[in-house]
């Protein structure tokens, strides 16, 4: 007895397709839920369209090949598209009995390849493609019989754009073709007689119960008698036999026809009188009801112990957040409770963020990544620290050309308008931006390194984080006055956090140095240091020796300091201050002990610092560029490839 669909695409290999080149591009995939992320034109739907081609649809709609289907449009190609299915239960394995690979070391497990290719006939005028499909590793099995094939049906929800018209009545309209292919539509009797109950009658029966009523109807009856009467006064001579009568056009229509025209006339609309709901369905909404109705065809599918695999592309179109969550996480839920495999796209860090990292995929380029645990650097720790952590202001990295991974709010708010001011503008360059304070730096860089380490991740990963040793002065000016510059004053090197520079010979500040980098370099991700201490305490030590610069770190650091009233008098005592100061480490730790006091916040800080540099130096990056911590600008144009 056939037990229904177990088995999963384990694997999707892609040749010539699309923007995939004549080099093998092999998608793996997970029992459950997989998520396609990436930027636009990346590869995501020409994946879910190569699915679609080799299973076929439970709408039974058809993929025309298309010139442009081909990579480069090349039609001197061939396009392959290999799918690997793996766990066949005996049933399944009935099914295809002639169609499978025993691979394995022993030979006793078996899986299922379908082997699908195709190409242009050069010997047709107008040229015409013509493709097969057969099974084995290498293609050279039987075809699959059309019985077994019509098991893999995929239901597919489609990007949706107009889903208002999917949902109308029409000639081939959408809710039509669905309600055609579920099994409800044809129960009941085809004929009525007199006592029947009317809700017993099918959708043939309404058909024909209609035509007879509407033959019959009085009113048209005269009207047809009226217009006899016309002819035959009017216009017709004495001997002239002719006589009209209405007829209903579908009498004689087969019954699939009488179906179809009954199903074009419906709407799905919601029902007003049961919510609080007024005038027209926003396009959210509507966008809801479709991919419901839609979801009927899967529901049939699974009642009919057939195809349990689902594709759905950008199912967020329209949604508001609320409803993208409920969304992803019944799908998921689903998934992980049935046997169905799920495969969606989305352009939605929303989205992203609510799944498990382990069933994220990123495209990009034509080539595919996944971000489950063995095929990354991350740790399972990692994975449950992430899942966590990961919400959607940080998902958008997914989505970026480029990353910037900051450790706190300081970096978050100044570096894209430092970014603007050097003319490399992180939006224009599609660079992502993600602060992740102080936890966790190593563990968001790793989502970006591969183990395998010929095929990386081509996205530009900067990740900026402190040097955290400050100057020997700094202990005095920024913790406590009795701490001078002599380290017989500070307290024991193990029962203090904070370092400064004589705790380092030159050859221990490398080694220092080497172990923050070791902790995220690698591969295309990059750690950019601060040359001191911290981003504030660097801007002080590098801008206090320009005078344009000083007046702006200065004016900035005293807006955030203090009300209007006495700022100009503290401003005064500060650059008084600053002037008495003999090295520029103590000058740069006055300015930073106003963070350490708390009299300041870093983040408002930054934001007005901003503000203060857009004005000044906006169109001047030959001049700003010196004025600013070098760390900052090698990490920017790291990011924007300049």
């Amino acid at each position: 007895m056939w037990e229904g669909i177990n088995m999963y695409l384990s694997s999707l290999t892609i040749r010539n397709f699309r923007c995939f080149d004549e080099n093998e591009h092999r998608i793996t995939f997970k029992k459950g839920l997989t998520v396609l992320v990436g930027e636009n034109d990346s590869g995501k739907s020409a994946i879910m369209d190569a699915i679609k081609i080799v299973f076929g649809t439970t709408d039974l709609n058809w993929h025309r090949i298309e010139t442009d289907d081909f990579y480069n449009e090349d039609t001197a190609r061939e396009i392959e598209i290999v799918c690997k299915f793996e766990d066949l239960t005996e049933g399944e394995m009935g099914a295809f009995l002639e169609c499978l690979t025993y691979e394995d070391v022993e030979k006793k497990t078996p899986c299922l390849y379908l082997y699908w290719k195709c190409k242009y006939l050069t010997t047709f005028k107008p040229l015409r493609p013509i493709s097969n499909i057969s099974t084995g590793k290498k293609g050279i099995g039987a075809a699959p019989s059309a019985e077994a094939r019509e098991l893999l049906r995929t239901t597919y929800l489609r990007a949706l754009r107009d889903a208002y018209s999917d949902m109308q009545s029409g000639k081939h309209s959408r809710l039509s073709q669905i309600m055609r292919n579920t099994s409800v539509v044809d129960k009941g009797e085809d004929k009525y007689e007199e006592g029947k109950d009317l809700h017993s009658l099918s959708l043939v029966g309404i058909a024909n119960l209609s035509n007879e009523l509407l033959a019959d109807h009085p009113a048209l009856n005269s009207i047809n008698k009226e217009i006899t009467t016309i002819l035959s006064e009017q216009m017709l001579l004495k001997r002239d036999t002719i006589k009209t009568r209405l007829e209903v056009t579908d009498t004689n229509s087969n019954n699939l026809q009488k179906e179809i025209a009954l199903l074009e006339k419906l709407d799905l609309a919601v029902d007003k009188d049961a919510c609080s709901m007024q005038g027209k369905v926003g396009l959210g909404t509507s966008n809801v009801l479709s991919m419901a109705c839609e979801l009927l065809l899967h529901k049939k599918a699974e009642k009919d112990n057939k195809s349990c695999f689902l594709l759905i592309e950008e199912p967020e179109a329209h949604i508001h957040a609320q409803r993208q969550l409920k969304l992803i996480q019944s799908l998921e839920n689903e998934a992980e409770k049935s046997n169905r495999q799920i495969i969606i796209t989305t352009h939605s860090p929303l989205l992203a963020s609510a799944v498990k990292l382990n069933n994220i995929v990123i495209v990009k380029s034509g080539d595919v990544y996944s971000l489950a645990e063995d095929y990354t650097m991350l740790e399972s720790d990692d994975y449950v620290f992430l899942e966590k952590y990961l919400d959607a202001t940080k998902a958008n990295l997914f989505f970026a050309r480029s990353v910037v991974i900051v450790e706190g709010p300081g970096e978050m708010l100044l570096l894209p308008t430092l970014a603007k001011l050097l003319d490399c503008s992180f939006t224009d360059y599609g660079v992502s931006l993600v602060d992740v304070r102080s936890k966790g730096l190593r563990r968001y860089a790793r989502i970006f390194q591969r183990k395998e380490s010929q095929k990386e991740l081509d996205i530009n990963v900067a990740c900026i984080t402190d040097r955290d040793v400050m100057p020997d002065c700094a202990p005095r000016i920024c913790i406590n006055e009795q701490y001078t510059e002599n380290k017989n004053t500070w307290p024991n090197k193990s029962k203090r956090v904070w370092r400064a520079e004589s705790d380092y010979t030159l050859e221990k500040a490398k080694e220092h140095l080497k172990k923050i980098k070791e902790k995220t370099d690698g591969q295309k991700v990059r750690t950019f240091i601060a040359g001191h201490w911290t981003l504030e305490y660097d801007l002080a030590y590098i801008g206090l020796e320009y005078e344009d610069m000083k007046d702006i770190l200065i004016d900035a650091l005293m807006k955030v300091s203090y009300v209007k009233s006495n700022r100009d008098e503290n401003k005064r005592k500060f650059i008084e201050l600053m002037n008495s100061c003999k090295t520029i480490e103590e000058k740069a730790s006055h300015f930073y002990s106003f963070f350490t006091s708390k009299k300041a916040s870093k983040a408002d800080f930054a934001q007005q610092l901003a503000y203060d540099l857009e004005r000044k130096y906006m169109g001047k990056a030959d001049e700003l560029k010196d004025k600013i911590p070098q760390y900052l600008v090698k990490a920017i144009k790291y990011v924007t490839k300049r």
